[in-house]
């Protein structure tokens, strides 16, 4: 038997990360894979005076998850979303456990954490954490489904065999409907999708320098944003969003500045595949992404958009590119969607995996 791991989904309607784990369950549905509901729990104190109990709650999980384990079977392959919903304290010693018993245990890594956060930023203590569970928790594992390249040769650094990782290439995104059709041309506004808080993107407040137009969507969004080029056009649940997404070019930038990628979430653009861009190219649409980005290489080979080193390069970039190069995009990008909306991207992947 085949199994995918249910923790519960993650909190926010807006949140398109609670998206991505939904598609997950809904392709691994699609492929025969049967729900293994994992009844662990939050144990997340906010009071600082009960921080203390959240790490009883932590090794509580491990319990839960040696509990509900107990009836898979050697062969069975159970298929875990990577990071966990909810921490669970030596979830190796677990795993390790299962797969004496000849269960095959495969993660699907959404993001890896220890990539992303800093210690300045996020504080030292769930920095050490999440980077001993990076580091422990995937090589429990006996197949990792990562990213991209980039991120197969950190997963390496940190001990796992290379023949154990599947690299992904590009998430998927999921549609049940056929979004609104717009014509689309290189001078339409740029869009911007997702989290706008400048604490993951202050460099949007530099947006209104750059002589580009753009399209805002989001939550997040701040009148400091505000200026003649900047249109913000509201925030939408992420099915919602396709039917709204104006442009010509879909944005995946991060960080502090519009000059290059820097701080924790723009130099994790290195190595990770925002879910972002398969929201574009879903929708049709074109993407600017970062020329050191794990995905430039992807998008500018298949021609699905352009690499830029600095947002200020974006208005002569797309003054340069001719008409014709604009509607090839526009056909490769036709290809891809199709792939991305019917869970092509993850079936080829989970296809790799072995008893």
């Amino acid at each position: 038997m085949r199994y995918f791991v249910i923790e519960g989904t993650p909190n926010g309607e807006y949140n398109a990360t609670n998206k991505a784990r939904e598609d997950v369950e809904t392709i691994l549905t699609k492929n025969g894979v049967k729900p293994l509901y994992i009844s662990s729990i939050n144990g997340i104190q906010t009071n600082k005076l009960m921080k203390w109990k959240q790490f009883f709650a932590y090794r509580k999980n491990t319990k839960i998850w040696d509990k509900d384990l107990s009836n898979v079977n050697k062969g069975d392959i159970v298929f875990i979303q990577y990071p966990l919903t909810n921490t669970t304290t030596n979830l190796d010693k677990v795993i390790n456990k299962y797969k004496e018993k000849g269960v095959v245990f495969v993660a699907i890594i959404h993001d890896m954490d220890s990539l992303r956060y800093k210690p300045e930023v996020q504080g030292s203590m769930l920095c050490k954490r999440v980077n001993k569970e990076d580091k422990v928790y995937l090589n429990a594992m006996n197949y990792v489904i990562c990213h991209n390249p980039s991120m197969k040769s950190e997963l390496v650094k940190l001990g796992n065999s290379e023949d154990k990782l599947i690299s992904l290439e590009l998430f998927d995104y999921i549609l049940d409907f056929e979004p609104k059709k717009f014509k689309r041309t290189k001078n339409d506004p740029v869009i911007i999708a997702g989290n706008l808080s400048p604490f993951k993107a202050k460099y949007l407040a530099s947006l209104k320098d750059l002589g580009v137009n753009f399209n805002l969507f989001g939550v997040g969004y701040t009148d400091e944003m505000g200026g003649p080029t900047i249109n913000y056009k509201g925030k939408f649940k992420p099915d919602e969003l396709l039917n709204h997404l104006e442009g010509g070019f879909g944005l995946v930038w991060d960080g502090e500045s519009v000059d290059t990628c820097i701080g924790g979430f723009g130099d994790y653009l290195r190595y990770n595949n925002p879910h972002k861009v398969s929201l574009y190219l879903t929708a049709g649409i074109p993407v600017i992404v970062w020329k050191e980005s794990a995905l430039a290489n992807f998008i500018t080979k298949n021609k699905l958009g352009i690499a830029v080193s600095s947002l200020n390069e974006i208005k002569e970039k797309i003054e340069k590119l001719s008409d014709k190069e604009y509607d090839e995009m526009l056909k490769n990008i036709s290809k891809v969607s199709s792939k991305t909306k019917n869970g092509g991207f993850l079936t080829e992947a989970i296809n790799k995996v072995k008893e």
